[in-house]
């Protein structure tokens, strides 16, 4: 089946694509003995005899076994496989019976954090290649405290070198203080020393860097120089096409925390003002007040009882009485009993309601 070269070669985990098409385009790529040096030229790894660099990769292709490692760079080590300084590189810390496999993207030699590495050239693609679907997280810490519109130029963008950089996120971190800055930042491009030529172009040198996060991968459990195989569900979640969210842990933008010094120093600083802060201005007396402050005391009321508050006796309405100027208002109802002593309801049982005639005794026939 034929396949791009520049892919047939990441598959066979000598390096990225990007690597990949630079030794075509040096040269460096020969099939069936013929140089080809033209990007997108297609090969068949299972009939054509494919060379890089002199070495025949088809044994590769055939036996290959796809492994993902992550590790936690320690500063002092080069993300790449071979150095002309022979300074130390990232493979020195993969298993003994680890297979070829080559970094995904880089680290500077004195920045620390995670380093994907893999045989697994499309794996390599999705995770360099630009965009939003895989951001990474970094933790920076700075020189001095940037202010509120060297900060905006970060996020706005800027060209150095004729080339545009650009930090999609922004936001400090708690361990700020007074003295040197720290800030979250998230990245969707991995261009080379970013973050340490965006800082020197605003007057703010980097003093740490350490990357904490590469999309759904944190650094959580793994401490720096540490290395662990990446699961079969976090490798599928790369391939997935639903965008990555990144692990961030930043606040909002807002006025640096004291920390540490920083704090102690505040606290000094507060203390020393204190004893110098005049007093208060005291609040003006009311109108009539005496102004002496020795005046008697209001006195206080007693509390009043139920039993101290005097009875108020009712006057009893008659029966059959009527309220004053309303000649058409129905008849009260008698609150007491009446002279006889019988109930209200009890005397019209003898003459009924009101206003309805007693009934008649029926008539004798004859």
């Amino acid at each position: 089946m034929l396949e791009r070269l520049q892919k047939i070669i990441a598959a066979a985990g000598l390096g990225s694509r990007r690597a990949s098409e630079t030794w075509i385009q040096d040269g460096l790529v020969t099939v069936n003995g013929r140089v080809v040096d033209t990007l997108g030229a297609k090969a068949d790894p299972e009939r054509d005899a494919i060379k890089v660099k002199g070495k025949l990769i088809n044994p590769q292709l055939a036996n290959r076994r796809l492994v993902y490692y992550l590790l936690n760079k320690p500063k002092g080590y080069l993300s790449s496989l071979s150095d002309p300084q022979a300074r130390p590189l990232v493979t020195a810390l993969l298993p003994k019976d680890a297979p070829r496999v080559h970094p995904v993207g880089r680290l500077d030699f004195n920045t620390e954090g995670l380093l994907i590495l893999t045989n697994d050239g499309a794996l390599t693609n999705i995770v360099t290649k630009a965009g939003d679907h895989c951001p990474k997280v970094y933790h920076v810490k700075v020189k001095g405290s940037p202010g509120p519109a060297q900060l905006e130029r970060l996020q706005r963008g800027m060209t150095i070198d004729g080339e545009f950089h650009q930090i999609a996120r922004l936001a400090p971190l708690d361990l700020t203080d007074y003295d040197n800055a720290w800030y979250e930042l998230i990245l969707h491009e991995g261009k080379n020393n970013q973050i340490r030529k965006m800082f020197d172009a605003i007057g703010h040198s980097v003093v740490k860097l350490r990357r904490v996060a590469i999309g759904h991968l944190t650094d959580a459990g793994l401490p720096v120089g540490a290395i662990r195989e990446l699961t079969e569900a976090e490798v599928r979640r790369f391939f997935s096409k639903r965008k990555i969210a990144p692990r961030v842990t930043a606040r909002k933008f807002g006025k640096p925390r004291p920390t540490g010094e920083a704090k102690a120093r505040q606290r000094e600083r507060l203390a020393a003002t204190v004893g110098k802060a005049a007093a208060p201005a005291k609040r003006p007396a009311r109108r009539g007040a005496s102004p002496s402050s020795e005046s008697p005391a209001r006195p206080v009321r007693a509390a009043r009882t139920g039993s101290q508050r005097p009875p108020v006796a009712k006057a009893a309405k008659p029966a059959g009485a009527r309220s004053a100027g309303a000649s058409s208002a129905a008849p009260l109802r008698a609150s007491t009993r009446s002279a006889s002593g019988a109930h209200p309801s009890q005397a019209r049982r003898g003459g009924g309601r009101p206003g309805r005639a007693a009934p008649r005794s029926p008539r004798r026939k004859p």
